[in-house]
């Protein structure tokens, strides 16, 4: 029997329903105001008040009068929060609503906003641990609090990372509550990934807390007992926890992970797709519908199946409006496929306008926006398939709209297409309009300027007049471009691994951490990656004398039995080359990241997290000026 594609699922799938989810949260501000809770220290199914401050700084995310919090609520049994938003009224220079916590709720996290940006008190969120009576906090209390801690929430509410103060929380909770088996092996699990336990002493403790365990209590006793069974080699106990939990647990998180593994059993493509609809029936609420059904959405466009994820969306009830612009842009390039590209357009917008699409992890205000995003995508890809079909009118309706609904965050290849469409329309005046607003929305492309250059210069204008209300005009782009780049924090966790310079010595990415670095992937047959050097080497000279910004360009996939003599003859056929320039031998570094093409630039904060994505070759004046401004955001931190 042949090795199945999809073997690796489980693990990426479980890995999601905890939380490490590679995808974009609605924008976050780094300025934080201040958030107060009355009382304090709410006891178990009262009422809370929040209370927030903001700061002058904050004028624009507090000037359009509509603020509200999002309170993430967490119960002992449950791996992901519930979101809950709180509507805030201004009275006298403060901000407060109230809150009605469930009476299974042991903690909860808070952030403020007005659904297109928020305040996140700079990722460390504003938090409050539950008590019986005031005093003596709940059980799975301190145990939330230190999850949260260590990168196990959605992107949403993700927390920056304090490994440190999450042992001290569960330490509190063990003391607190002896007999929490989750708490102390949650303990065990961390201390042994930051090294404070060696492998030995990590099993010896493995060993003796599995055995003092009679029977197991609940599913995230099971999920944690099985770990710790695998952590000492003992793969089969460990899927006998599971199998078993998911029998006296079912419809369980413990439940749902064992399902999941057998979900990776899938021998084909269909098969796989047939599971995956398997466990959306058996599993409707689960957390970890997005990034399953975008596992599925991966696989098919990989292998060029596009029929097949057709089948997969319209047997899938509750695929979400992100889902379907995702597809579409793989159905719609192909001519025989356009007609169920239509449709399946026409299904994104009604996904959009469907509230039961919601996870429970996000927001509504959040969710609402970013069904406003996607409504956005999905016409924006519409008017491209009309625009290919030479349906010039058309495309041109789908594209105002596109843009209407998105307002400054319209997608930059849709104001360029519509600024196309109108010059071939003879509508100059139109496709000025929006090659200015396109500039001063800081979302200008070089052929947006170009196109606003040659409008002007067909009115009359000559080049200085020209250049100068140009200037003016990115003048003010850049200010949008800086705001809009530092609520695109990406904000994930940090990654660490060994690369090597070309003399061979060893360095550890977290050997970097305090500064902003650039970790751009490639290979010396990539052609894209070559001609996206000499712009890459102007950003190095800009930086280059600034302690605090690396830029490591990291040789990954090479084809060759000598990787570092093919590296070290191109860079001595490329001598205007001086960046630094460091080897992922084995590749096992890209692979942690995730990369699947290159060039792959990832932009780290000076605390080690991810905050910025860049996959492609981009023209060399966008390149400076958006890497520029995100290396800015990032040294502000």
């Amino acid at each position: 029997m042949s090795m199945s594609p999809f073997r690796r699922l489980p693990a990426a799938v479980i890995s999601s329903i905890i939380g490490l989810m590679w995808s974009i949260s609605t924008a976050q501000v780094l300025l934080a105001g201040s958030v107060s809770f009355l009382p304090m220290s709410p006891a178990t199914g009262t009422s809370v008040t929040i209370e927030y401050t903001a700061e002058a700084r904050d004028e624009e995310m507090t000037s359009g009068g509509n603020l509200h919090a999002v309170a993430y609520l967490f119960t002992a049994d449950a791996e992901s929060p519930e979101a809950v938003d709180v509507t805030l009224s201004k009275k006298s220079g403060r901000w407060s609503g109230s809150l009605q916590l469930p009476a299974s709720t042991v903690y909860g996290i808070v952030k403020v906003g007005n659904g297109r940006m928020y305040d996140t008190n700079k990722d460390l969120y504003w938090e409050f641990l539950v008590t019986k009576d005031g005093t003596r906090h709940v059980e799975g209390a301190h145990m939330k609090a230190a999850m949260a801690r260590s990168g196990q929430l959605p992107a949403q509410c993700r927390m920056k990372d304090d490994v440190e103060e999450a042992l001290e929380l569960l330490n509190k909770e063990s003391r607190l509550y002896p007999k929490n088996i989750v708490a102390q092996l949650n303990y065990i699990m961390i201390a042994k990934a930051v090294g404070e336990l060696d492998e030995l002493e990590a099993t010896g403790k493995y060993r003796e807390l599995t055995s003092s365990v009679m029977q197991i209590k609940s599913p995230i006793e099971a999920i944690v007992i099985a770990q710790a069974y695998a952590g000492q080699g003992k793969t089969e106990d460990a899927n006998r926890v599971m199998e078993d939990a998911a029998a006296r647990f079912p419809r369980s998180v413990a439940a749902e992970q064992y399902e999941l593994e057998q979900v990776g059993k899938a021998e084909s493509l269909a098969d796989f797709i047939q599971r995956v609809l398997k466990h959306f029936e058996s599993f409707p609420a689960t957390s970890a519908r997005q990034n399953i059904t975008d596992a599925v959405t991966r696989a098919t466009t990989q292998q060029g199946a596009l029929r097949e994820l057709i089948y997969f969306l319209d047997k899938h009830p509750m695929a979400s409006a992100k889902t379907y612009h995702q597809a579409v842009n793989f159905i719609g390039a192909n001519d025989t496929l356009r007609p169920q590209a239509f449709r399946l357009i026409d299904d994104g917008l009604k996904a959009a306008d469907d509230p039961a699409r919601r996870p429970r992890n996000i927001g509504v205000s959040e969710w609402n926006e970013e069904q406003r995003i996607s409504r956005s995508l999905l016409l924006f890809v519409k008017g491209a398939i009309e625009r290919a079909q030479n349906r010039a009118d058309d495309a041109i309706a789908s594209l105002e709209k596109s843009m209407q609904i998105a307002g400054d965050d319209t997608e930059k290849g849709c104001r360029e297409m519509l600024i196309d469409l109108y010059r071939n329309g003879n509508k100059p005046k139109k496709a000025l309009e929006v090659a200015k607003s396109a500039i001063v929305s800081g979302s200008s492309t070089p052929g947006i300027l170009q196109a606003y250059r040659e409008i002007l210069r067909s009115q009359g204008e000559d080049s200085s007049e020209i250049a100068d209300q140009e200037s003016a005009l990115r003048s003010k782009g850049r200010s949008a471009m800086a705001r809009r780049v530092q609520q695109e924090f990406l904000n994930l966790p940090g990654i660490d691994g060994t690369f090597t310079r070309l003399d061979g010595t060893p360095v550890k990415i977290s050997d970097w951490k305090g500064k902003v670095v650039i970790i751009d992937y490639w290979a010396t047959w990539c052609g894209p990656c070559r001609q996206s050097f000499p712009s890459l080497q102007k950003l190095y000279e800009r930086y280059k004398d600034d302690p605090n910004v690396l830029i490591a360009v990291v040789n990954v996939w090479e084809r060759s039995d000598d990787r570092v003599k093919t590296v070290k003859d191109f860079m001595s056929k490329n001598t205007s080359l001086t960046f630094p320039m460091f080897m992922d031998k084995d590749d096992s570094v890209v692979r942690k990241f995730g990369v699947t093409g290159i060039p792959t630039k990832f932009y780290l904060g000076k605390d080690g997290r991810i905050q910025f994505k860049e996959v492609g070759l981009h023209p060399e004046e966008q390149f400076l000026e958006e890497a520029t401004t995100r290396i800015e955001a990032l040294l502000a931190q």
